[in-house]
């Protein structure tokens, strides 16, 4: 341990290192100046985020303010409906959003970015180059252009049913300025995140990747008076971390959590509309079960159902069956990466 961790100050660090600190240590660099900020949080806006007070964005800005964020975000997938219902200009909002990308030329799988400072026009316009051009390149000179920050959201994640090059991805992060630490990850898939993104001096933010309220459990630190100074700073690798990884104890609550919303508010016509996606299939198709009208319309089955939901999820097998998957898998790609040449 360095002296400067030892007494709770950020840890030394090379240029365009990760630099991780504790809970404990963050409230101190804030109290010296830095800012933090949860750079990823979803609002009930996004398409797979059920309609439940915990994730207005009313309700999270004020949460998130009161946790100590310098600045607050939504990035919602592909709408930034959330800011018709906080306002585009409020003190200590940042416009955001999160696109994504299918480039099957030059990429092959969907890629996730975070676009901050946006306005309703320069959004529409990322929509169609990401919607109807589908060119990465294209999409990413207009952000540099346009001098928006952006953000390459969780790497080693793709949508359910595709089947990605791994090998791809370290060629990917080349071409980003900063790319993600993701609370939803695997500690394995995050380090491998991290590993590349010091092998070609990228930035660095931790993030929620919230869907269900948890604001501000995972965020960075940077000094800047301003957000343009604060995301200038991640740039350059003067970023710290409040990390988190995703654990069978987390998914499991996680789990709970979405059941209990889905429960509460399930009884309105706007869950039927929601197409939840966690990622992980037997809990995609519970959930889809559970918001289906037919099942509402069987009260016992319906009663029966919400009971056998919250055991199976309490009994941590489905967590623990998930998040072993995903150690699994994070080991191939390592292996994959390796055989290719890509030693992070």
């Amino acid at each position: 341990m360095s002296e400067s961790q030892s007494n709770g100050g950020p840890p030394a660090a090379g240029e365009h290192s990760s630099r991780i600190v504790s809970a404990s240590q963050a409230e101190r660099m804030v109290q010296d100046g830095y800012n933090a900020v949860d750079l990823h949080v979803h609002t009930l806006c996004s398409f797979d985020v059920l309609p439940a007070d915990k994730v207005h964005p009313e309700t999270l800005f004020r949460k998130a303010r009161r946790m100590g964020m310098r600045w607050v975000t939504f990035t919602d997938h592909d709408t930034m409906d959330a800011y018709d219902i906080v306002g585009w200009v409020r003190e200590g909002l940042v416009t955001g959003v999160e696109i994504k990308l299918l480039d099957e030329k030059r990429v092959g799988h969907t890629i996730h970015v975070n676009v901050f400072q946006l306005s309703r026009v320069q959004f529409q316009e990322l929509e169609d180059i990401a919607q109807k051009d589908a060119n990465l390149e294209t999409f990413l000179a207009y952000l540099d252009e346009s001098g928006l920050p952006y953000v390459y959201n969780h790497p080693f994640w793709f949508e359910p049913g595709e089947v990605g090059n791994w090998t791809v991805i370290p060629s990917l992060i080349r071409l980003f300025p900063v790319v993600e630490y993701n609370m939803h990850r695997v500690f394995r898939k995050n380090m491998l995140t991290v590993g590349l993104a010091q092998r070609y001096g990228k930035g660095m933010v931790a993030s929620t990747d919230t869907h269900t309220g948890e604001i501000a459990r995972a965020f960075t630190l940077a000094r800047g008076e301003t957000f343009e100074d604060f995301f200038s700073n991640i740039r350059r690798g003067e970023s710290y971390l409040v990390a988190q990884d995703l654990t069978v104890g987390y998914l499991t609550s996680e789990m709970i959590n979405w059941l209990e919303m889905a429960f509460r508010e399930g009884e309105g016509s706007a869950c039927e509309e929601k197409r939840l996606r966690t990622g992980f299939d037997p809990l995609d198709r519970h959930l889809r079960e559970l918001l289906s009208g037919g099942m509402r319309r069987r009260p016992f089955a319906y009663r029966v159902f919400q009971v056998m939901s919250f055991l199976l999820s309490r009994s941590r097998i489905p967590a623990l069956l998930y998040v072993q998957s995903q150690h699994s898998l994070a080991r191939e790609i390592d292996r994959q990466l390796r055989t290719a040449g890509v030693i992070v």
